[in-house]
């Protein structure tokens, strides 16, 4: 008898199926593709953080010891949307002295951090 649980396992298991084979067919890079199926799998499980543990471990193999432009790009855009999240808040007048200070500490080590990507992008 297969019960809820398993019907649930199933459904997962299947759509990652479709994924995978929708992402091969666009011809989509590879280490895309596992970071989709991470995303997934860590969904699935209620690891909320494992995404970003795979995340982090290609970003250091393939993007920093292999030098992977794709990985490269996926942290530069990913740093570049943190610092137009940080800006808008910095604008916001409701912060005080204080949280605009700290808030633009974050700015510059963001500005920092996209000069660093993008010197490694363009080796």
């Amino acid at each position: 008898m297969i019960n809820l649980a398993d019907k649930k396992l199933f459904g997962a298991a299947q759509e990652l199926r479709i994924k995978l084979n929708e992402s091969i067919n666009k011809g989509e890079p590879p280490l895309k593709i596992i970071l989709e199926l991470a995303k997934s799998l860590g969904e699935i499980s209620g690891e909320d953080s494992y995404y970003q543990t795979i995340r982090e471990q290609i970003f250091a193999v393939y993007g920093l010891a292999l030098d992977d432009k794709f990985i490269l790009e996926d942290e530069l855009s990913e740093v570049k949307a943190r610092l137009e999240k940080i800006s808008a808040a910095y604008e916001n007048p409701e912060f005080t002295e204080e949280e605009h200070i700290r808030i633009g500490y974050a700015l510059e080590s963001h500005k920092k951090e996209i000069a660093r990507l993008e010197a490694l992008k363009n080796l």
